[in-house]
């Protein structure tokens, strides 16, 4: 099934999307795409691109999450060294902290979005949608399927809501983004539910699990067993493993390091702190153990992974530029 009629734009809405709110334009780079450069309106730690340049831009990361989603003509990106070749419709959700490229085609257009998940992250929940976003997250638009073209809609809704000039605007774009996260969740939810035979245990399930999730996020620097986690939750150490790889897609263990990598990724951005500092404070036993683990799951060394990353704080209103 077709879904060109979810993401057509008119000819007024790509003259009005091609220029930021704020006047400034949305997408600058050098020619040889070494540099990418954002900055957040006032009052919001995001930036949204009607982007229809020719650049490439080589590896590197940024703290903000990326959404990607292409209008017209493909689009390619690499995380991580995984290629995602997007067609136009497709979703993308790059995880904050992910080293990744980006290779535009000659001509096309997409809508390219950046966030920082700070406002999100306190919220009763979130600590689940956060362990999926903590892996790319790819929508296809030909799943044929209420999920994708709930979230296609969004995108849209998003892009409306950007540009405009309502009273209620900064309401509207966060009332989106937590729709857009909230189907990500329901829909691994969802197909795991697919597979119990009780709506109410599986939700019961998921309450417990939340539990063991927000414990993690505030003792992920402590030595923390499987037997420990599976007790908070009420569940039998086998019984845990299990549920906790089907409803996050990851083992206990691949969750506990990846939470402890990320601690680590916002240490890094501080150039004075060192790295044997980090990993300690970061819940590694050993720089080795810290080193190994930082390299299979980001694909460089901690050292390397730092110097992809420069910021230089601008003014206090959200403004940054990131450095590639």
């Amino acid at each position: 099934m077709s879904t060109n009629h979810l993401i057509e734009l008119t000819q007024e809405q790509k003259m009005h999307y091609f220029t930021q709110p704020d006047m400034l334009r949305g997408y600058t780079s050098s020619l040889e795409g070494e540099q990418e450069t954002f900055n957040y309106l006032k009052g919001l730690s995001m930036r949204f691109w009607y982007n229809i340049q020719y650049a490439n831009f080589s590896e590197h990361w940024h703290t903000a999450l990326e959404i990607i989603m292409p209008l017209e003509q493909n689009y390619t990106v690499f995380i991580q060294q995984q290629e995602y070749s997007l067609n136009p419709g497709d979703i993308l959700v790059i995880p904050a902290g992910s080293v990744h490229s980006l290779h535009a085609p000659t001509h096309g257009s997409r809508f390219i979005f950046i966030l920082e998940l700070d406002h999100f992250s306190q919220l009763p929940g979130f600590n689940y949608i956060l362990s999926l976003l903590s892996q790319p997250v790819y929508i296809p638009c030909n799943m044929d399927s209420e999920f994708y073209t709930s979230e296609a809609a969004i995108m849209m809704q998003l892009a409306e809501h950007y540009w405009g000039d309502s009273i209620t605007k900064e309401i509207n774009i966060y009332s989106c983004l937590l729709n857009f996260f909230a189907k990500i969740g329901e829909n691994t939810v969802n197909t795991v539910n697919r597979s119990m035979s009780s709506s109410t245990k599986s939700n019961s399930l998921m309450n417990r699990l939340s539990m063991v999730l927000d414990y993690l996020d505030n003792h992920y620097s402590e030595n923390i067993t499987l037997e420990e986690a599976a007790s908070i939750a009420c569940f039998s150490k086998f019984y845990f493993t299990r549920l906790f790889k089907q409803y996050t897609n990851q083992t206990f263990y691949d969750y506990l390091s990846a939470r402890r990598i990320k601690a680590a990724e916002q240490m890094l951005i501080v150039p004075n702190l060192a790295i044997t500092e980090i990993s300690l404070k970061s819940g590694f036993a050993s720089l080795s153990s810290f080193n190994r683990t930082f390299k299979r799951l980001k694909g460089c060394s901690p050292s390397e992974y730092r110097t992809l990353y420069t910021i230089n704080s601008k003014d206090d209103t959200f403004a940054e530029s990131i450095s590639v």
